[in-house]
Order: C-alpha cells, then structure tokens, then sequence
C-alpha cells in the first residue's frame, strides 16, 4: 500500500454537447478513474489540483508527504507547453512520480524537435519541415499534413490539415500561426495504414499490444487521420468512423519492425512508465508520426484497451505505474 497524491490540471480547451468543458470533464473523469483503481488496490489517496501558481499545490504536497505523485498533468491553466513545468516541480520536491521525467515531456510536447532526434538516430520518421510564424513555405513535396508544433489531443488536426496544393500549404500553415500562436510543423503525409503501439515500463519496457486505427467507413474525400474529431466530438463521421483494430491484423515482420522502432524510440527520448509511439505504413517501413509519454489513461483509451489486452485489469494497469512512478 502506497500514500498517492494525483495531481492534475484543468481544461478549458472546448465545450461538449452541453456546453461543458470537454477536455477538463475528460481529465476529471479519468482522475476519478484512477482514484478508484488505487482504491481497489488498497493505496491511500489524496487529489491536488495544479495551476501556475504551484504554492497551494506544494504545501499539499508537503503535507501529506505521498509516496508518489500521480501524474496526470497534461496541461497547466489549459496551457499545454506547461505539462514539463509541473513535472519540474515535483522534482524540485524530490517527490516519486508516475511516467515520464521532465526533460522527456518537453522533448515530446515539441513534434519537431522529437523529429529531429528520431531523424539524427536513424529511426524512420517522415521528411518535414518547420515554418517560423510569420513566414511562409512553397517548395515542399506535396502531399503533406501541417500540425501546430507543440499542441496534444490532436488540437489543431482537421481534414483540412492534409493540403494537397501549394495554395492550401500556405492556408494551413497560416491557420497555425494565426490561431495557435507557435511554428507549424509540416509533415510528408503518408497515405496507408496506422498503428499504435503502447510500452509499459522504465528502462526495460514491455511491448503491451500493436493496434490499427482502421478509418473503414469514413466518406472516400476525407482524409484518413486522427483528427480532433476523432477524439472529442461524438457527432462527427471521423468519431463514429475511427475505430481501434488491436490486436491489428499484420505480418510477423511488420509487427516486428514497428516494435523495434517503439522501443528504440523509448530509448532515445529516455520514456518512463507508460507510453505510446504512432506510426503510418505505406510502401516502406513504418514511420513515426508521433511519441505520447504519458498517454490517456482513461477507461475507453488505447491504452488501456492494449492492457486488457495483454492479460491486465484496469486497476491492475493503474497499480503497476504507480510502482513504475516509485522504482
């Protein structure tokens, strides 16, 4: 039995159906969650929100001195390029905590960056190119997708974000600069299938399941990617029609080479705990479009679906990364 204290911050990001915040109804669910799995698995739990002003959150801290710090601080006062600061702060505490380090989120919350150190280790990424704002680009092969840099949960990712004209390249990535206030990170896009693999573990991770999106059903015009809609809008063809296929239905040699690009990966970029590492196959070897330290861990994410499927129950998931969190 371990003293948990869950950490997290709150979102303001969009609104459901009924005109709640989504994402910080999402993180509240999971947290929730969580609590209940621990719970099951007889550990001692407190909550702590965490805002910019780590002051409240710190005397918390010190008071109930936990044994380790659950870690579900994707986002700081909404700001998501601030998930690395609060994992800081626990390390300034010399606090135990879930997933990983500091220095790992902030690598990853920059895609480009994270490109880069995939690109500089020989492990296949797709060619791209970064576009300060304010500027523009025209000379990259089409067809491409454009993303903000330093954004999660597909924020930024329409149908729209895959551009196929010179035209549309330089609408896109003003859309970027304009509404998300950061570079834009244009992408080759890959036009195949695409995989999910998610890692459990610190320096010797476990590969849990290889899964499919499988995007059968969507309307023949509309790009096959996982967009925003994908994940936090009900109502849209790309929610009903982005299904998870896992395990995914591949050769031994693909499933192979998309492992060992997921664990080399997690090598590189020093992930802990829990992890997920996205890929596109199209004629060549698989490419890494995306690594999610610190995936969603709710009780519907791929996550969790891989650790059902490995042979693991949902509090039995939350218990081992809290002992991951204390190795």
């Amino acid at each position: 039995m371990a003293r948990v204290l869950i950490a997290y911050g709150t979102h303001r990001l969009s609104k459901d159906s009924n005109g709640q915040p989504a994402l910080e109804m999402h993180i509240l669910s999971t947290v929730a969650q969580v609590e209940s799995a621990l719970l099951e698995k007889n550990h001692r739990i407190e909550r702590a929100a965490f805002s910019r002003d780590p002051r409240h959150f710190w005397g918390r801290a010190k008071r109930y001195r936990p044994d380790v710090i659950f870690n579900l601080c994707e986002q700081v006062s909404g700001d998501c390029t601030l998930e690395k600061n609060a994992a800081a702060v626990f390390e300034l505490g010399r606090f135990d905590y879930t997933g990983s380090r500091q220095l790992t989120l902030g690598l990853c919350q920059d895609k480009a960056l994270t490109k880069s150190l995939l690109k500089s280790a020989k492990i296949p990424t797709p060619p791209f190119a970064v576009v300060p704002v304010g500027e523009t680009i025209d000379d990259f092969e089409l067809p491409a997708i454009v993303k903000p840099t330093r954004t999660d949960g597909s924020l930024g990712i329409t149908a729209r974000s895959v551009v196929k004209s010179r035209k549309a390249l330089r609408r896109r990535v003003q859309y970027v600069h304009r509404w998300f206030k950061q570079p834009a990170l244009v992408e080759a896009y890959v036009a195949g299938r695409e995989f999910h693999v998610a890692l459990l573990g610190n320096q010797d991770p476990e590969v849990l399941a290889v899964a499919e999106l499988s995007y059968a059903g969507l309307p023949k015009h509309v790009p096959r990617i996982c967009s925003y809609s994908a994940k936090w809008r009900p109502m849209s063809d790309y929610f009903r029609f982005t299904t998870p296929v896992l395990p995914a239905p591949v050769s031994a040699g693909l499933r192979r080479r998309l492992e060992e690009s997921a664990l080399a990966a997690h090598r590189l970029l020093g992930l802990r705990g829990y992890a997920r590492v996205d890929f596109r196959a199209g004629q060549g070897s698989p490419q890494i479009i995306e690594v999610n330290p610190n995936p969603d861990i709710s009780h519907d994410a791929g996550m969790t679906r891989a650790a059902l499927h490995a042979g693991m129950s949902y509090p039995d998931l939350i218990d081992r990364i809290v002992q991951l969190g204390m190795e």
